[in-house]
This record gives C-alpha cells, structure tokens and sequence, in this order.
C-alpha cells in the first residue's frame, strides 16, 4: 500500500523564524510517520533552520527548486549537493510557476531530476499535462508529452524513488474550486503512462500528489481517490491550524 504524502509548498512566503516557528507548532501534532508522511517546502535560506526546528519529528524538509549543476560558477542557483547537506531530503522540480515564471523546459527539469538522484535527493517531479488522445487499435490511449520528456533517460530502478505531482492548470490559484473527477482521471492516467514505459509493478508502487485548491474541506474527498497519493498544498498550508487539519485527515474521517 502506497504511505500518503501531505506537501506544503510555502512559495515565497515566511522569513527564517516564521518558518522554524511554524515547524516547532507542528511537530508534536504530525500523524505517524509509519502511516502518513509529512513535508514543509519552504523558502532555500530557512531550510536548514526548519531542519533544526523538526529534531526527530519525520517531517520531511523539501526544497522548491534547485540547480542541475552539483557546483560552479552559476551565481544565484542552489547546489543540490548543499541541500542534501542541510538536511533536505526531496526536492520539487518543474513546478507549474517554474515553467510559466521562469521558462522552465522539459530539458532543464531532466537534467535537474538527474542531479537529484545523483545526490540522493528525492524528485518531486510536477506535471500540468493536456493529455492528448491518440487511438491505437480502437483504443484511446492518453500522450502525457511533458513527462514523458521529463523521464526520458530514467532507469527502471531510478524511477522506484521518484515522486509525480499532477497540478493542472485549471485547479492552481487563488479560489479556485478542485474538481476530485478531474484529478483521479490525471494521477490514473499518469499511473498508466508509468505502467507503459516502466511496468505495472512500478507504477503500483510510484506515488502520485495531486496539487490545486486543497483546503481542509476538500482533503477528505481528493484523498480518498485511489489514484491519489498525497497533495501539494499551496495557500492552505500556510496557517498552522488548517496545516494540521488536513496533514491529520484520517482521524477526521474516523
């Protein structure tokens, strides 16, 4: 069974003490770590305060961005070696506002998916699929162009570790309704694209996210979608109160 995923992603939101405060908050009240699994990205220069601030807590501290290249002259970037230093333990790659903001490609976010796995980071690969229809022998199979670009080159044992998050564009910003139809429908079809390239045992295993418009009211209802592994929360995640009511969703189910 695939352990769930609950991310926050800050964006550029809380200074150095915001962010350490935040974690101290939450961390006596974080699910168990063996059933529920909890991570904070959080802005690059707070995440080793955040490190220090979650002690032995499981939670996982992730960073939003990162450089393809382990080091050089490449003022401003962020070394992947010197996240896995400061304690981060997964990175996001390719997240929709990275593509849009930044004119990130496809190329790009490969090579910095091969450098995390290169320093033992693991990938949170984000995807905002069209999903275009092709029929093959009477059936319609679903081209996920854009990841499939991404995983190009992407061994069978690399793959086991990596993390997708599906965050569409219609579903990312502010008051937007998440339609969980919709969502189940793309982490399925990613989970059948994965399938088709690797085998069906991987993609069994793989744990897809699911990012837009997550809120406490709506956790419940995305999450128990069986193609659903976790969520990418952006907004909502950043009040401790909601935080810890959505990343404690199956004791509000119970």
């Amino acid at each position: 069974m695939r352990k769930p995923f609950i991310v926050a992603n800050w964006k550029m939101h809380k200074t150095v003490q915001e962010s350490a405060d935040f974690v101290k908050a939450i961390k006596d009240h974080l699910p168990d770590p063996e059933k529920v699994e909890v991570g904070i990205a959080g802005q690059a220069f707070a995440l080793y305060s955040m490190h220090e601030a979650a002690a032995k807590s499981g939670l996982r501290i992730i960073a939003q961005n990162a450089a393809p290249q382990l080091s050089g002259p490449f003022t401003g970037e962020i070394s992947m070696r010197g996240l896995s230093q400061a304690g981060v333990s997964h990175v996001m790659l390719g997240h929709i506002e990275r593509r849009r903001l930044f004119n990130e490609t496809n190329e790009a976010v490969h090579q910095k998916v091969e450098t995390a796995i290169m320093t033992g980071l693991t990938p949170i690969i984000c995807t905002d699929e069209t999903m275009v229809q092709r029929e093959m022998n009477g059936e319609i199979h679903y081209v996920l162009k854009q990841l499939q670009s991404v995983l190009h080159g992407v061994s069978l044992d690399q793959i086991r570790d990596i993390i997708i998050s599906y965050e569409p564009s219609w579903a990312v910003g502010v008051g937007q309704r998440a339609n969980t139809a919709l969502a189940e429908e793309g982490c399925r079809q990613i989970r059948r694209m994965i399938a088709d390239i690797y085998t069906y045992e991987i993609a069994d295993k793989i744990r897809i996210l699911y990012g837009g418009s997550v809120n406490p009211k709506n956790i419940q209802e995305i999450m128990a979608k069986p193609d659903i592994d976790g969520v990418l929360i952006g907004r909502a995640s950043l009040d401790v109160d909601n935080f810890l009511a959505m990343v404690n969703y199956q004791q509000q189910t119970k």
